[in-house]
Parts: C-alpha cells; sequence; structure tokens
C-alpha cells in the first residue's frame, strides 16, 4: 500500500535572500489571483484552457518561470472549480507551490527556482522526524509557505511504501461531543476538558468583543488561532491513540461513522449544545486517524450512523439509550451506551429493516480475530 505524506520543514533562509522571496510571494499571489479572476468573467476553469489563454500574458506580466506560471494556473483551477466560478479572489502572499522542475531536495538543504532566474539554497531546521520521512525521497512536489511572523516553511510531498497490518479485526470509534471518541474496545476519551476551554474562550471573545475598543481588538489579534491550534493538537493526540489501540487488537480496519450533515440535523433550541456541535471538530480529527492509520498500513472506512446508538450489539434488536447507558428490551443487556454504538459501527451498521442485521452482529463478533470489548451486563 502506497502512502502519500506532507512533511512541514522550516526553512533556514539566507537574510540576504529574504527580499526575493517576498517579491517571489507577491509575484505569484497576483498571477494566481488574476488567474481566477479571469476565469470567473469568462466562466472558465479548466486548467488546460486557461493555460492557452493566459500563460504568455501571466510570465510576461509577473516574469515568473515558466513552471510557476504552470502551477498558478493549477491552483487558480481548484480555486475556480472549489467556488463554483462565483465570488471575488483575493489570494494573500503565503504560499507557492513548486513542482520537481522547480524544487529539488539535496539532503537537509532544498532549492527552488525564482522570478529573478536565480535557484535559492536553504537549509531545513528539522528534526528526526523529518529526516526519516524525506531519507531517501525525490519529491516530485512541495509548497513554499509564508507564515505572519515572516518564518517560512515548506511542506514536501513523500511518497512511501506501507505493508497491509496483519490480523483481521474491526476497531469501531464512536465520535461525540461529551466523550470525544470510544472505541469498541472500550476505551474511551473525554471530552470534559475540551468544552470547558472552548466555553472559556467563547466567554473570552464574546467580552472583548463588546467593548470594542482598540485594545480589546489588539488582544483579540494575539489570541487569533490559539483555540484552534490547541483543538488540532488534542485531535493529533486522539488519532495517535485510536490507530495505537487499532494496532494493540490486531485490527486491520478502523471503522467511523458517516457524519456529514449532521450540524444541519442536530439544530435544538439551545444556543450552549448548537454552540458545542458548531465547534465539533470531528471532520478533522476523522483526516488524522485516516492518515495516521495509512501508516501503519491499517485500511479506513466510514458507515451509515443511523440507529447504531439505538441497536443492541448483542442481539441486533432495537433498544434504549437513556443518557450514558444503552439498556436492550429483547435480551436485557445493561451496556455502556457509546461502548455498544462503537461496537456497532465496527459491526458495519444498523441497517434499517435488515431482518439478518442480528446474524450479522452475533457472526461478527465471534470471529476469532475480532478485539472483543467489555461487556457490562446486568448483575
Amino acid at each position: 500500500m502506497q502512502q502519500i505524506r506532507t512533511i512541514r520543514c522550516k526553512l533556514s533562509a539566507n537574510p540576504d535572500d529574504v527580499p526575493i522571496l517576498n517579491e517571489l510571494f507577491l509575484r505569484y499571489s497576483r498571477a494566481v489571483a488574476k488567474i481566477a479572476q479571469w476565469g470567473r468573467d469568462h466562466r472558465e476553469s479548466n486548467a488546460i484552457r486557461l493555460h492557452h489563454a493566459l500563460y504568455r500574458t501571466i510570465r510576461t506580466e509577473f516574469g515568473l518561470p515558466a513552471n510557476l506560471v504552470i502551477t498558478a494556473l493549477r491552483r487558480a483551477s481548484g480555486m475556480l472549480k472549489t467556488s463554483k466560478l462565483k465570488g471575488k479572489f483575493e489570494v494573500r502572499p503565503t504560499f507557492v507551490a513548486l513542482d520537481e522542475r522547480t524544487f529539488t531536495l539535496k539532503g537537509e538543504a532544498v532549492s527552488f527556482s525564482t522570478h529573478t532566474g536565480k535557484r535559492i539554497k536553504a537549509k531545513l531546521d528539522i528534526g528526526d522526524y523529518q529526516r526519516e520521512a524525506l531519507a531517501g525521497q525525490k519529491p516530485a512536489s512541495a509548497t513554499l509557505v509564508r507564515t505572519r511572523n515572516g518564518c517560512f516553511f515548506v511542506n514536501i510531498v513523500v511518497k512511501s511504501e506501507v505493508p497491509d497490518a496483519a490480523g483481521g479485526g474491526v476497531l469501531g470509534v464512536d465520535l461525540g461531543v461529551r466523550n470525544v471518541a470510544v472505541t469498541s474496545t472500550g476505551r474511551k476519551f473525554d471530552g470534559k476538558a475540551i468544552r470547558e476551554f472552548r466555553e472559556n474562550r467563547w466567554r473570552i471573545r464574546a467580552s472583548l468583543q463588546s467593548k470594542g475598543t482598540r485594545g480589546a481588538k489588539r488582544v483579540l489579534r494575539k489570541l487569533s488561532g490559539y483555540e484552534r491550534r490547541r483543538m488540532t493538537h488534542r485531535n493529533h493526540e486522539i488519532a495517535k491513540a485510536i490507530v495505537e489501540e487499532a494496532v494493540r487488537n490486531g485490527c486491520s480496519l478502523i471503522r467511523m461513522e458517516d457524519l456529514r450533515g449532521i450540524r444541519n440535523r442536530l439544530r435544538i433550541p439551545n444556543r450552549h449544545l448548537n454552540r458545542m456541535i458548531s465547534l465539533w471538530s470531528f471532520a478533522q480529527l476523522q483526516a488524522f486517524v485516516r492518515y495516521k492509520a495509512a501508516g501503519k498500513g491499517i485500511r479506513f472506512e466510514t458507515v451509515n450512523p443511523a440507529y447504531t446508538s439505538q441497536t443492541c450489539s448483542s442481539c441486533g434488536k432495537r433498544g434504549v439509550r437513556d443518557r450514558e447507558t444503552f439498556c436492550c428490551t429483547t435480551c436485557g443487556m445493561i451496556v455502556d451506551a457509546d461502548v455498544n454504538a462503537a461496537k456497532m459501527i465496527a459491526a458495519g451498521g444498523a441497517a434499517v429493516n435488515r431482518p439478518e442485521i442480528a446474524d450479522r452482529i452475533v457472526e461478527f463478533f465471534s470471529h476469532p480475530y475480532q478485539a472483543k470489548a467489555p461487556h457490562f451486563s446486568a448483575g
């Protein structure tokens, strides 16, 4: 199995090259913006047709090398397709897309083309993780990035072969707001600290925004992005732990719920809960689990979430969920509700009006490779 990863590395650029880099970012962003605006005005998003119409104009006006013009055309084409040819395109000078002709990796240093005709060389300020990931690689693409504080990074795309995971078990993961994630093996990731952190940040923002003073706006700018970075870090930790749980239990597949559109379905007359749901970063967590699992040779898939919280993982019949407890009115089993839902997800979901679901669940959990989840039955 082949895995594609993006390795983020900090650049140690020569101070004499910084003005050239800043000018490169500015020219590239203006080129992308002009292409995107022309595409919107002429209702065109195809990269090849944009190339035929604008290549010479962009090359002459902005003085970019041929392959940087080509990557700018591709980036603008992607923007046009994503926006469906609507809106204005204001491209900030924060990135430059590179390909194999404009970018070279040699050991712990890189070189790339610029508008001056001179290739800039810069060392990479990296650690052991980046060194291991980049060892022996010949990347075909990368992206230069400039941050707000003027630091430069390069995101290098690498490919590597990953053997498939041994074993045939399946790990189900139930996602939520109270518990961020619960696995079918019984491991829980409590969301209380996250909820309290978000509530505290919301109160701080609301207080500062209500003041509206120059000092308050300055503090808001300073705090901007802190909450997002904190939650991204926490999602990385949870995703890593979930994948480790799958490896520990010999699972070659991780299943989660397909939660697309859930915010529209869960609108309720409670501002607090609506705010928690709107800030629920389940998609990011699933994306992290997907790529971290791929690095271990573990497959990832999503299943229909319908009735997974209301179906018994033992007999496959409908039961009753009361807060954190699930009670089956057919077989009498009492179990932790989130663990029960995770086991149903591991079994492939609770299909509606499927009489064979009970037999399928019994067969699934009797498989010799399937990790045994803790059973909380009534004593």
